[in-house]
């Protein structure tokens, strides 16, 4: 049986440049918010992005010019605003005209971005998070992992507990290093819930190996984490029970997907969990996604 090696991962995360989601809704706001808190922490530079989006095709030409003119405005403001309150801060935003998720994509890789933070309606289900796309799409497409962030969440981004997920799939532990480095840059800990999902030895064998993998690995970057275990045969309910009952600040999860298409944007039980988790989400792709 093979298993995957941490001792040669390289799959770091620097959030040396955050990449915030803004359409000046109260998600987005608040998930600015959380974004500078994360900044203060890693002296990390944010860059807000507006995307015009082709509806405003419908627009006659002078209301489309106003419109964009009004966003520039309103972002400067932001700006202005969070300088005068932090001035260590280093703050600067972008506009594009497209379908949200490649713009994403495309600022993430052309700037070197290390990080992507976007809000969410959560409970009953994602809402449009700008029209023509919304959050499960830009999750999937991002070159880089995104935290998502629900409008109802408040206790903004000083992360100092990091739930981190291990079961027997066989990319679970390819988000162990990105957890480690952001738990390095937060100094905060970091609680590892494994989960046996199946009776079956041979699964539960795999996921010991994994739990004690990862336990290596941190150990390794001198980080002691809290190991739990539970057995459930609802690996989403469990994952948000514990975090929400241990009073995580932030999730590390992966999207369980190889390759986005337009018919699949990520797994189920990615989609069920950043949905019903009360506390941000950061969602880890295993492989560098393609943008179609």
């Amino acid at each position: 049986m093979e298993f995957y090696n941490l001792a040669h991962s390289s799959n770091f995360i620097s959030v040396k440049k955050i990449l915030v989601g803004m359409d000046f809704s109260n998600g987005a706001l608040n998930a600015f918010n959380y974004a500078v808190d994360v900044a203060k922490s890693c002296e990390s530079q944010i860059i807000l992005l507006w995307v015009e989006s082709n509806s405003s095709e419908k627009l006659i030409p002078g209301e489309k010019n106003e419109f964009r003119h009004e966003s520039k405005l309103e972002l400067e403001k932001i700006i202005s605003d969070n300088k005068k309150r932090y001035p260590q801060l280093n703050i600067s935003f972008k506009q594009k005209k497209g379908k949200v998720y490649k713009e994403f994509a495309s600022v993430v890789l052309a700037n070197d971005v290390g990080l992507a933070i976007i809000g969410t309606h959560g409970i009953g289900g994602f809402e449009e998070f700008w029209v023509g796309s919304n959050a499960y799409k830009i999750i999937s497409y991002c070159p880089c992992p995104v935290i998502s962030v629900r409008t109802d969440y408040k206790k903004g981004g000083n992360i100092k507990k990091i739930v981190l997920p291990i079961d027997d799939s066989i990319d679970t532990t390819k988000k162990v290093p990105m957890a480690a480095q952001l738990a390095k840059e937060l100094n905060a800990d970091i609680e590892v819930l494994g989960i046996y999902e199946s009776n079956l030895p041979s699964l539960k064998r795999k996921t010991d190996h994994y739990l004690s993998e990862t336990k290596q690995y941190l150990s390794d970057k001198n980080i002691i984490p809290i190991i739990s275990i539970c057995k459930s045969n609802n690996i989403s309910t469990s994952i948000v029970k514990y975090a929400e009952k241990n009073e995580a600040d932030l999730m590390v999860i992966m999207t369980d997907q190889n390759k986005a298409t337009s018919d699949i944007i990520m797994g189920i039980r990615s989609q069920q969990i950043i949905n019903r988790s009360p506390i941000p989400v950061l969602s880890v792709k295993p492989f560098k996604m393609e943008v179609k």
